[in-house]
């Protein structure tokens, strides 16, 4: 009996190195997702309004996230992250984005808006 209960020991801890290694690549996966917009971002604008533009795409994308955690009634405090804290760090990083930028970069990006309309 001993020997059954030592290997079942050994599958345990396999399987928690597993869930271990599954949990680093949902996060290699997500990091990955979140890179692809904005190395498409940086291919398809022109350099001195890519700065205005991820501002604004990060900010609009912190409205959907706190639109969808208002209208999911998520909770606010947890110990897993919650869409709250996803918006608010799309939040951070879209306002970051805009005090990084250069104002004639935002007027830049709005004078194209205008020539396109």
């Amino acid at each position: 009996m001993a020997r059954w209960k030592s290997a079942r020991g050994r599958t345990d801890t396999a399987r928690r190195g597993y869930e271990f290694l599954k949990a680093q690549i949902r996060l290699a996966a997500l990091v990955a997702a979140a890179a692809v917009p904005l190395l498409v971002l940086i291919a398809m604008v022109p350099r001195p309004i890519v700065l205005p533009m991820f501002c604004a795409l990060a900010l609009a994308g912190a409205a959907l996230a706190a639109a969808f955690a208002w209208f999911s009634r998520a909770r606010r405090q947890s110990e897993r992250v919650t869409p709250w804290d996803v918006a608010g760090a799309l939040a951070l990083i879209g306002f970051a984005a805009g005090a990084i930028s250069e104002p004639d970069q935002v007027l830049l990006l709005f004078e194209r808006q205008s020539l396109t309309q």
